[in-house]
Order: structure tokens, then C-alpha cells, then sequence
């Protein structure tokens, strides 16, 4: 009987139903492109999860969508009562578009739909989010805020407010963990539609702050752990349900030497017997290899996507190119595969001659995979103000912002030159020939059983891989890159930077300190008639 009371008390005031939506670019790939997206976004994973079953006296009723996997969401067939998406910056674009669909259509109550906006390009330019949002979510979203958030959207949509408000959560000084995860739920994702269809994340937030990543503006330097018990319980269920490969998408599964967080999750994969690969700096785990790679690869890793970034060694986070090939072969000797992540751009110093000279350094260390980026100046990153400020912006297409177009100046690379050297880049490595000298076993392989897991791991990412670089190169060139440009400026963007606003808006111990002495984000300062939550 009070089961049914309470029943009938959360429902009282009807049915709100949330969709929470990733979108993908505004222009779709074409059908015979199209790639298997790959891994399910953990942000509406963890909204779903977080999302109570009543909320003010309604049933919230919760339904994710990822276009990626998923195809084109259509928000008039749909017809939420709130709308709550979570965008890049290369899909912004389209999650304006949809946002303009939704302020024309009413929800499944039959009052105007909420739109709620959060994700990196959100919490880094909020006046253009707001332009078509309700409300932003800055920053990570803890399930406190999501709460708050949600009830306001249902008070706004009772009321017929036109009020806005930004909303921001920010971890307490000192902490060391993840307050409130909870598990991700994936009851929504079409798991054959993923390349990996089973991701963790074990921490947020890196140490190194690099000028051209938004990670530590959004997530802070000081790393955090997602609750051990919490880990265990991901892990247990991925050994249930699971298959394949876990993707762990941390922000830096090892942000220090020592690798003490490392070392308690390596023991729970351990437990579990769980295929995991994940992301790091190639200069932590050198610093600590001996103790670390038998770890790693006695806990089940099966591949490292290693953060090496340039082959010049002119970052603070780089060792030298010999060190890095002793790195990849020891990790061979434990069955890890390495995906080598390489940025072109970073250095005043790099010219034309760096795309070849760092294939040929992927290929001669034996890279099992690869990744080649342009330099990007992404929103939210130190990079893009010292890029807005200086003139240096050439593309205002948030699409083009994706790591595989020049948007912005180089000193010693043309535009042109970085198109086309990046997409050459990729399509000699994933060449057969390269292939072989990369991954042609040595007889030291065959007798290593460890190897034998790695080769099908890295077979199977090879082939997606060359295929999509294939695809990349069939579907781009520079002239119709160069149709595509936005060269206006981004209105929003100007007034954000503009005379008399604050300076360094994206660096993360600027935000962290204002945030945690008084609470005042610096960007309350450009969008001064909106109400902070």
C-alpha cells in the first residue's frame, strides 16, 4: 500500500519525458562513408544514470540518443518536454540547429520544449550557447546539479519564464575523487553500432595543461578518481555483459610516476580478467616503465593510446624519439599494442617536412597504429584565446574544428600545406607496405604468446583505420575544404574577447581559484544578465 502511495504521489502531475542527445556534425557523412562510430558517449551514459524517476511530483521518463550510432535525431517527431544536449565543438553547429527546431515545436505536454546545453564548447563560449539554450551546464555535472537543472527546466516550463541561467559545479579544494558516480547506463546503446561498445572511466583531469587541450580548463589539473567500490562494480559487470575490448577513457590513466591509482585499477582488471586499453603520456610511463609496463600488462592492457605528440622533442611532456622506441618495444614484450598520437603545428619550429619525417619515425618504431592531428585551437583551450586575441583564426566553421582541417595561422605551414599534409599522412601509414614493416612478427613475436593477442587486437584497428583514412581522402580535398570556410568572424566569440572583457578566461588555475575563493566564475563577467545557478 505505500508502495502505491508513493507511486501515486510521484506521478501526480504527469509525465516528463528528457531526451538527452549527442549530436553529430551538421553535414552528415555520406552512406558510403559512413563508419562505425566509436564508443558510446559516456556524458548522456552518466546523465540517464543520474536522472531520478521523480523529480517536483512527475515521472521523468529518460531516453538517450547518439547520432553518431544512431542516425539524425528529429526533435519534432520526437517531442521531448526537455531537451538536454551535450556538444563538441566540431557538432555544436548542429545542436544549434536543433535547438532552433525545438523553440518551434511543443513537447509530448504540449508546452514549449526546455533546451538545456552542456558539454567543452558550452562551458567554454556560454554567450553563444545561451543564444540558443535556456540554460548551459558548465563544466562537469555532478548529480546534484543535474538535479537542479531539471527542476528549474520543469518550474520554467510550468511558469512560461523566458528567465536563462548558467549552472556550475565545481569539486571541492583538496579532492582526490569523483563525488557521486554513479554507474553509466547503457540500456540505450545499440552495441553493434560501436567500434568498442563497452567504455569506463576510471578519472578525470590531467596534470600536464597543455595550451592546445581544454581538459584541465574543464576538469582541473589534479587528477581525480571515479570511487574504487564503483570501479569494481563496472568491472564486474563488463565481465558479465561484456566483449571484446573495455575502452577506458580517462582524461590520463597515468598522471604521475608513481602511479599509485594505476596500480589499484590494473589490480581490480587483474581480478576480473578484463581486455582493457586506455590513454597516457608516453613521459609518466617512461619514468616508471619497469614497474609499470609488467603491471600493465599482467592486468589484462591490450593496447595504449600514448600521447607523443611531436617528434621535435620541444614540449615540456616529451622525451626523446630514442626513449619513446624503447617504450613501444618494451610494450611489445608485454602484448600491448601502441597507437602513437602525433600534432602537427605545435611548434613555431615545424615546416612541411615534419609529415613525412613523421611517418617514417612511426614506421621505424614500429607503431601498431597511429594517430595524426592538425594543431587546433579548440574552445576552452589556452590556444584559442591567444588565437581570437592575435589574429591567428582563419575558419570560423565549427565542423572544420576537428583536428583534421586547419582553422588557424602557422609560422612555416600554409593552410593548403596542412591539408594536405595531414591527409598524406595518414594514408602512407595505413599503406600495406607500412602495415608490414610495421607488423611483420619476428621470431621473438612467435615464441611471445602475449604477441598473439596483440596481433588480433591490431589487425582489426589497422583495417578500420586504413579504411577510414581511405574514406577521409575520398571525400576531402583542399578546394572544397576551402568552399566550406567561414572567414566572418564568430559574433559570439568577438564579443566574448572583446575590449574590456577578462583576459585568460580559459586558464584552469585562474577559474579553479576564483571558483573556489568566492565562488565567481570569470566568465560571469560576459554574459552578466543571466542568472548563475
Amino acid at each position: 500500500m505505500d508502495r502505491l502511495a508513493g507511486r501515486w504521489k510521484g506521478c501526480q502531475l504527469g509525465t516528463i519525458y528528457i531526451d538527452y542527445l549527442v549530436p553529430d556534425k551538421l553535414t552528415p557523412v555520406p552512406p558510403e562513408h559512413k563508419r562505425k562510430a566509436p564508443m558510446p558517449p559516456m556524458s548522456i551514459g552518466l546523465l540517464k544514470a543520474m536522472t531520478p524517476d521523480n523529480l517536483d511530483g512527475y515521472d521523468l521518463v529518460t531516453r538517450c540518443w547518439d547520432e553518431q550510432a544512431m542516425g539524425r535525431y528529429d526533435v519534432q517527431v520526437e517531442r521531448p518536454d526537455i531537451l538536454c544536449m551535450s556538444a563538441l565543438t566540431t557538432s555544436a553547429s548542429r545542436a544549434y540547429e536543433i535547438a532552433t527546431h525545438a523553440r518551434d515545436t511543443n513537447g509530448a505536454g504540449g508546452k514549449p520544449i526546455q533546451i538545456a546545453i552542456g558539454g567543452v564548447h558550452a562551458t567554454a563560449l556560454p554567450l553563444e550557447a545561451l543564444h540558443y539554450a535556456d540554460c548551459v551546464a558548465l563544466g562537469e555535472t555532478a548529480p546534484s546539479t543535474l538535479r537542479d537543472i531539471l527542476s528549474w527546466l520543469i518550474q520554467r516550463r510550468k511558469t512560461g519564464s523566458s528567465e536563462q541561467r548558467a549552472f556550475e559545479w565545481h569539486p571541492p579544494a583538496g579532492a582526490k575523487e569523483v563525488e557521486n558516480r554513479p554507474l553509466p547506463d547503457w540500456s540505450w546503446a545499440p552495441r553493434d553500432a560501436y567500434l568498442m561498445p563497452f567504455s569506463m572511466q576510471t578519472s578525470v583531469g590531467c596534470p600536464f595543461d597543455c595550451s592546445f587541450c581544454s581538459v584541465t580548463y574543464v576538469f582541473g589539473s589534479a587528477s581525480r578518481h571515479v570511487p574504487y567500490d564503483v570501479i569494481e562494480a563496472d568491472a564486474r559487470r563488463f565481465k558479465s555483459q561484456g566483449r571484446g575490448v573495455a575502452a577506458i577513457i580517462d582524461d590520463n590513466f597515468l598522471p604521475n610516476k608513481t602511479g599509485e591509482h594505476a596500480k589499484k585499477v590494473c589490480e581490480i582488471f587483474r581480478r576480473y580478467r578484463i581486455p582493457w586499453a586506455t590513454e597516457l603520456t608516453a613521459l609518466t610511463l617512461y619514468n616508471n616503465w619497469r614497474e609499470l609496463i609488467p603491471l600493465l600488462g599482467k592486468s589484462g592492457c591490450r593496447g595504449l593510446f600514448l600521447g607523443i605528440e611531436t617528434i621535435t622533442g620541444k614540449m615540456a611532456k616529451s622525451v626523446s624519439v630514442e626513449k619513446y622506441k624503447e617504450l613501444i618495444a618494451r610494450l611489445h614484450d608485454y602484448g600491448i599494442a601502441v597507437l602513437g598520437a602525433f600534432v602537427f603545428g605545435v611548434t613555431e619550429d615545424d615546416d612541411p617536412s615534419l609529415f613525412e619525417r613523421t611517418v617514417e619515425w612511426g614506421i621505424e618504431a614500429k607503431l601498431d597504429l597511429a594517430q595524426f592531428s592538425v594543431n587546433t585551437p579548440e574552445p576552452g583551450a589556452r590556444d584559442f584565446e591567444y588565437a581570437v586575441r592575435n589574429d591567428l583564426i582563419t575558419d570560423w566553421n565549427w565542423e572544420h574544428y576537428d583536428a583534421e582541417h586547419p582553422v588557424r595561422k602557422f609560422a612555416k605551414i600554409t593552410p593548403q600545406q596542412m591539408f594536405e599534409g595531414h591527409t598524406n599522412a595518414n594514408r602512407w601509414f595505413y599503406t600495406a607496405t607500412s602495415a608490414w614493416k610495421r607488423l611483420k612478427p619476428s621470431f621473438k613475436d612467435l615464441l611471445n604468446l602475449r604477441n598473439g593477442r596483440r596481433g588480433t587486437l591490431v589487425s582489426a584497428i589497422n583495417a578500420y583505420l586504413a579504411g577510414t583514412a581511405r574514406h577521409y581522402a575520398a571525400r576531402h580535398n583542399y578546394a572544397a575544404f576551402e568552399r566550406s570556410r567561414i572567414t566572418i568572424p564568430n559574433p559570439f566569440v568577438v564579443q566574448q574577447f572583446a575590449p574590456g572583457m577578462p583576459e585568460n578566461q580559459f586558464d584552469a588555475k585562474t577559474r579553479a581559484r576564483a571558483l573556489l575563493n568566492n565562488g565567481h566564475n570569470p566568465l560571469r563577467d560576459v554574459i552578466p544578465n543571466v542568472t548563475f545557478g
